[in-house]
């Protein structure tokens, strides 16, 4: 129950933050003019201050939520923050408002009034470096905010002033040090500063405890993933590919989860600071578009093969390679299309520099071009289907059985074995015979039987093997098929051309039946006398065009 409720706290304080984010100015917060924002921050950190003593008095979420909302709306409202990372931008908020509060109060208040004229571009908080700037565009135009020169220079800044005095009358003596040693309701009751002095060292203003807390809870969130995967990858192995993509869609959905309830509690609970903050808020992030990368893939993929083994699934509309392919294709381009917008989010300019790789698209395009032709080349063989996986084809002086057919090339298994990859633009550019395809084999050989053979014994052979092949169950009888007939009369022999229609579309079966014909027709001319074959013409033309 304990566990429940802080997985609940945890939620409502991300939503919290998030609504905080987006929620705007506050009536009290005026940044109309460098003097009212100067002046609305020291007010608003003034009540901040009330808000951390009553969570010191009472350490609940409800009271780290009041405190949290309040730092992040004061210091999204009076930073300027374009350049930072999007997804540190609330960090530096944060910590940006300690810093300054932290150097205010010990600085003598400014009691001067706004600049006469028109509105300046910036203005500088007399005997200091701190500036605020005018911002010119977006909803907040006309706004005025410390300049990001500001924000980068406060914790110089704050190194160089934090051990003098405050001149002003606080509670919170060392805002900075507050938020570095601040801890959540649940660890709030731990005796953390009983902890041995070595894991009081700071990192980057992060005590050492804490870095360790955060580096432990992220390793157990990738712990747990990972046994999850190596189970998953256990239980689909037996099972169908669409179910076996369902059990593995699990996996990443189980990651984002993890990854945002551990980056919760580190954020409301150890609450670290520093570089260390910043690393967690990356690594969450980073972690959240790698399993959104990681469940596009696999949705495109399970979407694929749910279609291909449903039975609404038409083998003469669509083929399953095709669907394949596209999942192919568009499980690469979603990912990485994640990716990219994952890396512009922590700061690497992924959209910048593929703008800029636009830019030389002319040597890109030449580059790509073998690559884009073999990936239209698979699309057309999809499309116009002239042959399947495990069809027999025939394509240049080459024969053999289509093994795969691949976004960029296809592989062909040849009669002995080996096999071959063939791009798929040469073999949408060249001429194929799907030998898999033909309903029945041409049967056709020439014999020759002595010349001085009677007339009587040439017309009762040319019966015999006539009604021989009709008799024959594989031999399709049609118009002028089967025939048997004296076609040429040489010095020595008398030329007869056999030829029939063999129903099957296996050259295995038509083997067969080629063979027990020839038997036939050698039971036939066993009554004649000495009969040779014709030598220009083959003895078998197993490679005739189907009918």
């Amino acid at each position: 129950m304990r566990l429940l409720q802080l997985l609940i706290a945890l939620l409502a304080c991300m939503t919290a933050c998030r609504l905080s984010s987006a929620a705007g100015l506050q009536s009290e917060l005026d940044t109309s003019s460098p003097i009212s924002t100067y002046r609305s921050f020291i007010a608003e950190t003034q009540r901040i201050e009330g808000l951390f003593r009553a969570y010191q008095q009472n350490p609940t979420y409800a009271n780290e939520i009041a405190v949290a909302r309040a730092h992040l709306r004061l210091g999204t409202a009076v930073f300027d923050l374009r350049e930072v990372p999007a997804a540190t931008r609330l960090k530096h908020a944060a910590t940006g408002v300690g810093y300054l509060a932290d150097i205010l109060n010990r600085l003598p208040e400014y009691t001067g009034g706004s600049p006469s004229g028109d509105p300046p571009a910036h203005w500088t908080l007399p005997g200091t470096e701190i500036r605020l700037v005018r911002l010119t565009d977006g909803v907040r135009a006309g706004d005025y905010v410390f300049s990001a020169h500001t924000l980068a220079t406060l914790p110089s800044w704050h190194a160089d002033i934090i051990n003098d005095p405050p001149v002003r009358d606080t509670v919170i003596f060392n805002w900075r040090g507050m938020q570095r040693s601040a801890t959540g309701p649940l660890l709030s009751h731990l005796p953390t500063n009983s902890l041995p002095a070595f894991l009081h060292f700071t990192i980057d203003e992060t005590p050492l405890w804490k870095a360790l807390a955060t580096l432990l809870a992220f390793l157990v969130t990738l712990g747990v993933t990972s046994m999850w995967w190596r189970r998953v990858r256990q239980w689909s192995a037996q099972l169908s590919p669409w179910k076996s993509y369902a059990v593995s869609f699990t996996t990443p959905l189980l990651m984002a989860a993890l990854a945002v309830l551990t980056y919760s509690f580190v954020l409301f609970e150890v609450i670290p600071t520093g570089i260390v903050s910043d690393i967690g808020m990356l690594t969450v992030v980073i972690i959240l578009y790698i399993a959104a990368a990681w469940a596009a893939w696999l949705g495109w993929w399970l979407l694929a093969e749910a279609v291909v083994a449903s039975p609404l699934f038409s083998n003469e509309m669509y083929d399953a390679n095709l669907i394949r392919l596209v999942a192919r294709v568009g499980s690469l381009l979603c990912a990485g299309g994640l990716l990219m917008l994952g890396a512009n989010d922590i700061g690497i300019p992924a959209l910048g520099l593929l703008a800029g790789v636009s830019i030389g698209g002319v040597a890109l395009a030449l580059a790509a071009q073998s690559t884009v032709e073999n990936l239209y080349g698979g699309v057309s063989i999809f499309a116009d289907r002239p042959f399947r996986v495990g069809d027999i084809i025939a394509f240049g002086s080459a024969t053999g059985q289509v093994v795969s057919i691949g976004p960029r090339s296809s592989r062909i298994r040849a009669s002995d074995g080996r096999i071959t990859t063939v791009p798929n633009a040469d073999l949408a550019k060249t001429h194929v015979t799907n030998l898999s395809a033909r309903e029945r084999w041409t049967f056709q050989h020439r014999i020759g039987v002595p010349r001085h053979t009677k007339r009587e014994r040439i017309l009762a052979l040319l019966e015999d093997i006539q009604a021989k092949l009709e008799a024959h169950e594989s031999v399709a009888i049609l118009p002028g098929w089967p025939r048997a007939r004296l076609v040429a009369v040489t010095e020595t022999s008398l030329e007869i051309d056999i030829a029939a229609q063999i129903l099957t579309s296996q050259e295995a079966t038509f083997l067969e039946v080629q063979q027990e014909l020839i038997l036939v027709i050698l039971s036939s001319l066993d009554g004649v006398g000495a009969y040779e074959p014709v030598s220009d013409m083959p003895a078998s033309n197993s490679n005739a065009e189907p009918l």
